[in-house]
């Protein structure tokens, strides 16, 4: 079993309350992560995971995700579907329905971070190696990208919220990074609990 020990709680950068952060970064405790992979042979994904969670009737394209108050689902790739869910009934209806030959169980991998805030566009705009200000990575939107030296995926969730889905083990990195990247620009980040 997967210990139930947040990432972030390890964090000890840092740190603003809510009311006097412009910006706020939140860990979301995930019940389920999967990568979801058709094969070569395969004429399309074999199950479409996004229905199944009542986000939308197909996968969204490569570069998008589709997401809800507690699911993301993001084509990644032709064929590769990643999709984190914070909701235990979900997790419990996607590990009854997903074909074990097509997917990979990755829950203790990947770190679902929320950030946002009226800053957190133009301040991820600065760290991130993609245009966010310029109109073409606008709502719905995914990307794997890098924040400093660390990888992550991005998701444009609202205008002013994001969803960054980061390594696990790096996940204490990114936060002090980008805390210390707000307070080089005399901005502050609250680093807030995890929420389910």
């Amino acid at each position: 079993m997967i210990e139930r020990r947040h990432a972030l709680a390890a964090y000890d950068g840092p740190r603003s309350h809510v009311a006097d952060a412009s910006l706020c970064l939140v860990e979301r405790y995930v019940e389920g992560a999967w990568l979801v992979v058709s094969h070569p042979t395969d004429e399309a994904m074999p199950m479409c995971v996004s229905a199944l969670l009542a986000l939308a009737q197909h996968e969204p394209a490569v570069g998008w995700a589709c997401s809800s108050a507690s699911a993301l689902v993001a084509t990644m790739a032709p064929g590769r579907l990643l999709t984190l869910t914070t909701s235990a009934q979900e997790a419990s209806l996607l590990s009854a329905r997903l074909d074990v030959n097509h997917v990979i169980e990755c829950r203790g991998q990947r770190v679902w971070l929320r950030f946002s805030g009226p800053e957190a566009r133009a301040f991820l705009d600065r760290q991130l190696g993609i245009d966010l200000t310029g109109g073409d990575f606008g709502f719905g939107r995914f990307a794997l990208t890098r924040l400093g030296l660390i990888d992550v995926a991005i998701h444009v969730d609202r205008d002013d919220v994001f969803n960054i889905l980061v390594a696990r083990s790096f996940s204490v990195a990114l936060a002090r990074q980008m805390a210390l990247r707000a307070q080089a620009e005399g901005r502050s980040i609250a680093i807030d609990p995890p929420t389910g």
